[in-house]
């Protein structure tokens, strides 16, 4: 009763990691700049800003650029709690493939939280290029896309990581002997909770669409987690 309890309670708290990793996302990059209002950086300075989340981000006011990258990285144990819902649903089919796939959620669960607030820097270093003589221009594009080198490695390595171990997940589901039915791997990989969120975004009006847009990964791990905890509710295995 107290493991049945347990897959409960670990199910939920993910599912409310989710929303908190939706809403941070939000507030981080669900904006929509328009290239009349941000001539300089969008259209004068585009060749020389990698950064692609720009646009989603600027006039968004630094309180809530901070606010959105803060807010997952104190909800990611929520997350970590959904690494061990999941694992506890695949460890019936015994073998090493579910503790491989568990170790690959726990990980890029883990290191998430660098690879979201790192978007928060070259917004704030690019924001900032507007308000300073010309002659600091060439410094600070230089630094954002420093910066947003930085971005890129933490962000595919947390969501590679992750993806990888959903995708196994899904693999030793559809080889039977967990928890989960079968079938439960048509839902519980890493593309159908993408296409639901992607299909959610085809048919809301902006701005809900672009925040859908901006949690697209944190809905579909909703989508993920909402349907392991139904799936799992009853069991004690």
């Amino acid at each position: 009763m107290q493991k049945r309890t347990a897959i409960r309670l670990s199910g939920l708290g993910a599912m409310a990691g989710a929303v908190l990793w939706a809403l941070g996302d939000v507030l981080l990059v669900g904006g929509a700049a328009r290239v009349e209002a941000y001539p300089l950086l969008l259209r004068d300075y585009a060749p020389r800003i990698p950064f692609g989340a720009l646009p989603l981000m600027l006039g968004l006011g630094e309180g809530r650029l901070a606010a959105g990258a803060l807010i997952p990285n104190f909800a990611v144990p929520l997350y970590l709690l959904g690494s061990w819902h999941l694992w506890q649903g695949l460890r019936p089919a015994g073998g090493w493939l579910p503790g491989l796939a568990f170790a690959l959620m726990l990980c890029g669960n883990a290191i998430s939280p660098l690879g979201h607030a790192a978007f928060y820097y070259p917004a704030m270093v690019y924001a900032l290029i507007p308000e300073v003589p010309v002659a600091a221009h060439g410094a600070l594009l230089d630094l954002g896309a420093r910066f947003d080198g930085m971005v890129r490695i933490a962000w595919l390595a947390a969501v590679l990581t992750v993806g990888a171990g959903v995708l196994l997940s899904s693999v030793v589901i559809a080889r039977g002997g967990t928890a989960y039915p079968r079938k439960a791997a048509l839902i519980l990989n890493p593309l159908v909770p993408l296409l639901v969120a992607g299909a959610l975004m085809a048919v809301l009006p902006a701005p809900l669409s672009n925040w859908v847009y901006a949690g697209v990964l944190n809905v579909g791990f909703f989508v993920l987690y909402a349907v392991s905890t139904r799936l799992l509710w009853n069991q004690s295995r």
